[in-house]
């Protein structure tokens, strides 16, 4: 990248910055019912109320890495590759938050998805450049894997469950047979992605534990509406999850140097 190209850039890390903050202050400005757990008339699946405290540990990981990343010199090539997708990203949760007061049904799906494919890009970003990642502090490293990982993690298992309130949120039944097939569905949809990414990502811990935390989450939901026929599915959900990522981890396959990060 030549000087000029790279000054023309120089406002990334600024701005990401200050998108990191606003994911803070946002939900501070904006409230709605969308954001608040255990709502009457939610799927089962969606999780128990606590499990949402994830996103204070996301935005402080969010806002941690975007001060590491405005204040240090090293690899700015990287770092700013990284500053545009996680700039979708972080303006992606402020428009998520207005999105649920003003059409919290369909628009609230379409943000998480627009959210989930920056997150992937930086992802991809992240492992193409993960030598010189290897070289940045123990700080930076930290604050970027576990930034991509619980913001992943987290936000992987959004969208399906989001997609099941949508549908909802439409009509679509999420009691007796019908109900309990339809979150069925969401829920294999959910293991599936897990099971991709982490084995993409070549089992990043960060990620796996955020929908280990996810699932948890649903599974205490579930079993909260006396489903327990959806309970036992995020069992089985987490369980293959964890089976993924340990055999990515210690298998044949984690002797392929794909892996991004530990």
């Amino acid at each position: 990248m030549t000087a000029p190209a790279r000054a023309s850039r120089s406002w990334l890390p600024v701005l990401l910055l200050v998108l990191a903050a606003g994911q803070i202050v946002s939900p501070l400005l904006i409230t709605n019912d969308f954001t608040v757990a255990d709502r009457a008339g939610e799927p089962a699946i969606v999780p128990a109320g606590y499990a949402f405290a994830i996103w204070g540990l996301i935005e402080a990981l969010a806002v941690g890495y975007a001060v590491w990343a405005f204040v240090t010199r090293r690899d700015a090539g990287v770092r700013e590759r990284l500053a545009a997708p996680l700039a979708v990203v972080f303006a992606g949760f402020t428009l998520w938050i207005v999105a649920a007061a003003v059409e919290p049904v369909w628009t609230t799906l379409v943000v998480f998805l627009v959210m989930f494919g920056g997150l992937l890009r930086a992802l991809t970003v992240a492992a193409g450049a993960r030598a010189e990642i290897a070289r940045w502090s123990r700080l930076g490293r930290g604050l970027l894997w576990g930034m991509l990982g619980t913001y992943t993690g987290w936000t992987s298992i959004a969208v399906w469950l989001n997609l099941a309130t949508a549908l909802t949120g439409s009509g679509a039944p999420i009691e007796g047979t019908p109900g309990v097939l339809g979150q069925l569905a969401v829920l294999a949809g959910a293991t599936a992605t897990a099971c991709a990414i982490v084995w993409w990502t070549g089992g990043l811990l960060p990620y796996a534990a955020t929908t280990a935390w996810a699932f948890v989450g649903a599974f205490i939901g579930a079993s909260a509406a006396g489903e327990g026929v959806l309970a036992t599915a995020t069992v089985v959900g987490l369980l293959v999850v964890a089976a993924v990522t340990l055999a990515r981890r210690v298998g044949p396959a984690a002797r392929v140097p794909v892996r991004p990060a530990t």
